[in-house]
């Protein structure tokens, strides 16, 4: 009897320890899968934010142990590879609020070393031969070209996770004590920058896209307000540091909106109003741009109205030049062409869109616009129609 219940009471303890263990199973394979999840949502936003005609580089998760050397790791040869470990993903939901924010400061790190073609490996591998008998003076040749890498992909990486919505600026800082802590690396390395030197590259690169980050948000605010002079100054700032589509684009818009100032009203706009507001589109506030009814023009005026649309029609190229997927850029350049008296080049621009984009209101409206000016009236007629339903 007594050994029956020890039986069945041993069998009872069984089952409770599988079931805890199963249990304990699932949620951990729920919480890799989630942290899987979360890293190439944050990937994908900031590949998107770059906006570059490079494809995105392989996304490798490492998974093998429970933490890696390292946290993360560009690779650009045989192939291209952003590697992340998927303990960082821990480490980063200890930042709270900021979880994300941290995540993307690393993501956008490796991906800025991607984008501006930073080579390192073979130089490295050369420099820690035995039989290197440079070996002092390669590492430090090496230091230096990693220093300045690190200091452009810390400049680059903060910036692009801006653009894509984080809030990386704060967090970038606390988040580097952390990794050397965490992953207990050392504070000096051959070849590479120290940690205290690491830190003054972050804080650097903190201070400056601060400013660069606030000038893109006046820009677009200065765009809102129609400050269209002030934000085109802006913007040909920013391009000279990130010479990026979105602030070609932007910098083309600022120019195309002042230009429209000077722009005379004809009869049609005058006659349709709504028909003719060109779907001139920055990206951060996409929308369309209605031009004031107070127009002058004469002859300095006119001058200055074709300069504008010069400069913008070479802002907007620039930034197809940079993705030549980016639509919102055709369609502003169509606008331009318009402007420029060449309605055949804008409706040319907006059919080298593919099909889905063309059907866009703001392709279609352009559309609309320079088949009215290219003496194609019925073809005007029926798009106006279709927009007015």
């Amino acid at each position: 009897m007594n050994n029956q219940i020890s039986y069945t009471s041993f069998k009872k303890k069984s089952f409770a320890f599988i079931f805890v263990v199963v249990i304990g199973s699932v949620f951990s394979v729920h919480a890799q899968n989630n942290a899987e999840i979360q890293i190439n949502v944050v990937f994908n936003q900031l590949v998107t934010a770059y906006g570059s005609t490079k494809s995105a580089p392989q996304l490798v998760i490492l998974k093998d142990k429970p933490k890696q050397k390292t946290p993360a790791f560009y690779q650009a040869s045989p192939k291209p590879v952003v590697k992340m470990d998927i303990y960082l993903y821990t480490l980063c939901r200890t930042f709270g609020k900021d979880s994300l924010n941290a995540l993307a400061v690393v993501i956008s790190h490796e991906l800025a070393h991607y984008y501006n073609d930073h080579t390192f490996c073979s130089d490295f591998a050369f420099a820690i031969r035995k039989d290197n008998t440079t070996l002092s003076s390669k590492l430090k040749a090496l230091k230096l070209e990693r220093i300045g890498y690190e200091t452009q992909a810390d400049h680059t990486g903060l910036f692009y996770a801006c653009i894509a919505g984080y809030q990386p600026l704060e967090v970038s800082s606390r988040l580097l004590d952390a990794i050397y802590t965490d992953y207990q690396l050392k504070d000096n390395e051959p070849g590479y920058p120290t940690k205290s030197e690491r830190k003054v590259i972050v804080a650097t690169a903190q201070a400056k896209i601060t400013d660069l980050f606030q000038l893109f948000k006046q820009g677009n605010q200065e765009l809102a307000n129609k400050e269209y002079s002030k934000a085109a100054t802006d913007f040909e700032v920013l391009t000279q540091h990130f010479p990026s589509r979105e602030n070609y684009n932007n910098l083309g818009v600022a120019r195309t909106m002042e230009a429209l100032q000077y722009q005379p009203l004809s009869r049609g706009a005058s006659l349709y109003p709504e028909r003719f507001v060109y779907p001139i589109a920055n990206d951060t506030i996409s929308r369309l741009q209605q031009t004031s009814g107070e127009r002058g023009f004469d002859e300095e005026h006119s001058e200055l109205m074709q300069r504008l649309l010069k400069s913008a029609q070479k802002d907007f190229e620039k930034a197809i030049s940079l993705d030549p997927d980016y639509a919102i850029s055709y369609v502003n350049l169509a606008c331009v062409f318009d402007l420029l008296d060449n309605p055949e080049a804008a409706i040319g621009k907006i059919k080298e869109l593919p099909k889905a984009a063309q059907e866009s209101k703001a392709a279609q409206r352009i559309l609309a616009i320079a088949y009215y000016n290219a003496d194609m009236e019925e073809k005007a007629e029926k798009i106006w129609k279709e927009l007015e339903k």
